[in-house]
C-alpha cells in the first residue's frame, strides 16, 4: 500500500510539472536562420503546417515564435516568395541537437530586368557606357541599346538590373569627334523593363 501512494505521489507530480520529470513541452530553442535579397514585403514561411511566419523587408533573419526542444524534426517551407525575387530554402530540414539547429538559409536573387534605350546621332563608334562596374561599347550608326548580353555560357544574361535596385549609366568613352549625353540615366529597377532612356550625340 505504502508502494502505492508513492507512485501516486509522483504521478500527480509529473501532472502538475511536466518539466521536472523532464518531459517539457514548450521548447528550449529557437529555430530560425537567415535570410539574403529580402528587399520588399510577400515572403512567407511555414514550419510543419504551423503558422505562417512574414518576413518584413531587409531582414537578416527569421525565427518562429514557438521554441522546440533538442531531437525535434522541422521542416520549414517557403510558402510565398516576394514579388520582386526567386527564393530558395538552405538547410530548411533536419532534426535539432541538443546545441541547436544548424545553418538555415533562405537565399533570395532579385529578379533582373533590361535596361535599354535609343540612341540619335551615333555616326561614329564606338560609344562605351557604363552602369556600375559593367560596360557597354556600343558600335557606330546604332540607333538602339540594351545592356543585356550573354555570357560565353550562352545562358547568363549580363547587364541586368535586379528589381528594386538602383542605376545609373553614365558615358566611359565618347566616340571620335562626338559628344553623347544620357537623358534618364538614374533609376531605380520597378516590375518591368527600364526602356526609356535616350542617348544623343552630336
Amino acid at each position: 500500500m505504502k508502494n502505492l501512494y508513492l507512485r501516486s505521489a509522483v504521478a500527480l507530480s509529473c501532472a502538475l510539472s511536466l518539466a521536472a520529470c523532464g518531459g517539457s513541452d514548450k521548447g528550449t530553442m529557437q529555430l530560425g536562420g537567415t535570410v539574403e535579397n529580402v528587399t520588399v514585403a510577400g515572403l512567407v514561411l511555414q514550419n510543419r503546417g504551423g503558422p505562417d511566419l512574414k518576413i518584413e523587408p531587409n531582414a537578416n533573419s527569421f525565427a518562429f515564435p514557438d521554441l522546440i526542444n533538442a531531437n525535434t524534426d522541422f521542416d520549414i517551407k517557403i510558402i510565398s516568395p516576394p514579388s520582386n525575387a526567386n527564393c530558395e530554402m538552405i538547410n530548411g530540414k533536419g532534426k535539432s541537437s541538443a546545441y541547436g539547429v544548424g545553418n538555415i538559409i533562405v537565399r533570395c536573387i532579385l529578379i533582373p530586368r533590361d535596361v535599354k534605350g535609343k540612341i540619335v546621332g551615333l555616326t561614329s563608334g564606338p560609344l562605351v557606357i557604363i552602369n556600375g562596374s559593367y560596360r557597354l561599347s556600343i558600335p557606330a550608326n546604332a540607333t538602339a541599346f540594351t545592356l543585356t548580353t550573354l555570357d560565353t555560357d550562352g545562358k547568363t544574361k549580363l547587364g541586368q538590373v535586379g528589381e528594386t535596385v538602383a542605376y545609373g549609366l553614365s558615358v566611359l568613352q565618347q566616340p571620335p569627334g562626338l559628344t553623347c549625353r544620357i537623358d534618364n540615366a538614374m533609376g531605380t529597377m520597378g516590375k518591368a523593363d527600364v526602356d526609356n532612356i535616350l542617348i544623343t550625340c552630336n
